[in-house]
């Protein structure tokens, strides 16, 4: 088994974060279209001790730590220092006294049991390398009773938003190698319900409360061209490319102009809009 993600860890520290840094706006902006909506359905309730899986820039910590009020309490963990250094930041201008960060593997950090009312994670629990691994532990630090939260993505066919640049480029160019750079099973680990629903059994959970399917368009580029960087930089089609190497930079103009061609009947006045669909996930423990 399994039981490290460091080699993910790596890619996220070395090459990811300044691909997300220049896109948060996007990555963040597209989030918040489904974690809002998640909100209604998710049991957070003032005084709850919530544990945020993945928390990147810790929006949804001082989201969460708004509905819990200051009786209860929000942790976010993340292996991602750059992230956690502005989540930190955010949070001490926000005023907010009840988060705190964590720098760690939610697969393997040491959780207390029996501790936590919610674990919510917002695109996070896809990309570890085990992920029955970090549901156990997820499942080890709830109290009984408490109920773990996710918003994952649906299947790459169903996301336009990611689904239409990776099928540009793997026109052009192979798919990544069994040795790529990665930084993880991927966005898609948990798309279908079966499979999710059978992890999250053997992690302990068997009482599933919600699978809800949310869909909505999200912006992929306040212009065209940030719309055509964005792909080419970040998601499925970001890591063709760059595993392609000279190859991928050869493709590149042909590329960038299919994708342009591709996108632009999805243009408005303030961007590029595609669309996204999520799970909505519930599980008691």
């Amino acid at each position: 088994m399994v039981d490290t993600n460091d080699d993910f860890i790596s890619c996220w520290n070395e090459i990811l974060v300044p691909k997300w840094n220049t896109f948060r706006h996007l990555l963040s902006g597209n989030g918040a279209v489904h974690s809002e909506t998640a909100y209604d359905h998710f049991e957070i309730k003032p005084g709850d001790k919530v544990l945020d899986i993945g928390c990147g820039y810790g929006e949804t910590c001082l989201e969460i730590a708004k509905i819990v009020g200051p009786e209860g309490e929000v942790m976010g963990l993340d292996c991602t220092e750059a992230f956690l250094e502005i989540a930190n930041n955010e949070r001490d201008a926000s005023g907010l006294t009840n988060v705190k960060f964590v720098l760690g593997d939610a697969m393997t950090y040491e959780l207390p049991e029996n501790y936590y009312d919610v674990v919510y994670s917002r695109f996070g629990v896809m990309f570890f390398q085990n992920i029955v691994l970090a549901l156990k532990n997820a499942h080890k630090t709830l109290k009984p009773g408490g109920v773990v939260c996710m918003i994952v993505w649906r299947t790459i066919a169903d996301n336009p938003c990611w689904g239409m640049a990776k099928d540009i480029a793997l026109k052009h160019l192979p798919p990544p190698g069994d040795n790529a750079q990665t930084c993880g099973p991927g966005p898609f680990a948990l798309a279908d319900e079966q499979t999710t629903r059978a992890m999250l059994n053997a992690a302990g959970f068997q009482d599933i409360l919600l699978f809800q399917r949310n869909d909505a368009d999200v912006c992929v580029g306040t212009s065209m061209e940030e719309a055509i960087d964005f792909q080419i930089l970040v998601g499925p089609s970001g890591e063709i490319i760059r595993e392609a190497e000279a190859l991928g930079q050869e493709k590149l103009p042909h590329i960038r102009e299919e994708m342009k061609n591709s996108m632009a009947p999805h243009e408005k006045a303030d961007g590029v809009y595609l669309h996204s669909s999520t799970w909505f996930i519930m599980a008691r423990k």
